[in-house]
């Protein structure tokens, strides 16, 4: 049955829970920015790419935050509703903020080059939450993985937790390489009927499939319903490819 639950209240519960998401053993929670942009009549990547890298030049001198945007195409879908997503991160939902008042202030005239080439009709604010992840450095492309999920009637934060710790070190055991995490959605999504997202990153296609490849032959299948199938259920959705975009 799906629930109901706010973002905050969720991250709340998540943060007084017992957790192994960060070396203080306190999850990792930080601001995403999305945005769902159609190609205007004549105008593709290429056109759109060209105000970024203006866009780039322009936030680094001008936003006093980290904020690192990207560029999302669907690769596995079911129907395509938008030609692409730019999502942009913060390290903190403080910092986003700020860079968005420092946009809203500053980036009028590039603000009117994006809508000139690639006008947007959905404009989503989500936070994030690090589940696992063991790259040196944020990845420049890839792939990524979504799925939608609801906690399960009885299932907690702290039980949530004690499932993630299990599966982490079985992933760390076969030498999985994906980044897991988790947005909760807060303000101008139409995600509001579920608890969160749930998003595998992985470097390419190959990446992707060695680790499904050796989760499966390990046993990950029925490790995952041993954990997991009590807390929560999750619907998969669309895998899109990503690429860096630049930033402050």
């Amino acid at each position: 049955m799906r629930k109901f639950m706010t973002a905050l209240a969720a991250l709340a519960a998540f943060s007084s829970s017992s957790s192994v998401y960060s070396d203080n053993h306190q999850p990792v929670i930080g601001g995403v920015e999305t945005l769902a942009c159609n190609f205007a009549e004549g105008k593709n990547m290429d056109d759109f790419m060209k105000v970024v890298r203006k866009w780039d030049a322009w936030a680094s001198k001008n936003f006093s935050k980290e904020y690192t945007g990207n560029v999302l195409v669907p690769h596995f879908f079911n129907e395509m509703r938008n030609d692409f997503y730019w999502v942009g991160f913060s390290p903190s939902l403080a910092a986003q903020g700020i860079v968005a008042d420092e946009w809203l202030a500053k980036g009028e005239a590039l603000q009117r080059e994006f809508d000139a080439v690639a006008p947007c009709n959905a404009h989503g604010q989500y936070a994030w939450m690090r589940v696992r992840d063991n790259a040196e450095s944020p990845r420049q492309a890839g792939f990524v993985d979504f799925a939608s999920c609801d906690m399960k009637p009885g299932a907690d934060s702290e039980k949530l937790a004690n499932a993630d710790e299990k599966m982490n070190a079985f992933l760390d055991k076969i030498g999985n390489t994906s980044g897991t995490y988790r947005w909760f959605p807060m303000q101008g999504t139409n995600n509001q009927g579920l608890d969160f997202l749930q998003l595998n990153w992985a470097g390419s296609l190959t990446e992707k499939g060695e680790n499904a490849d050796s989760f499966i032959a390990a046993g990950g299948l029925q490790v995952r319903a041993a954990l997991y199938d009590s807390l929560v259920e999750c619907t998969g959705g669309v895998t899109a490819a990503f690429s860096a975009a630049g930033g402050s």
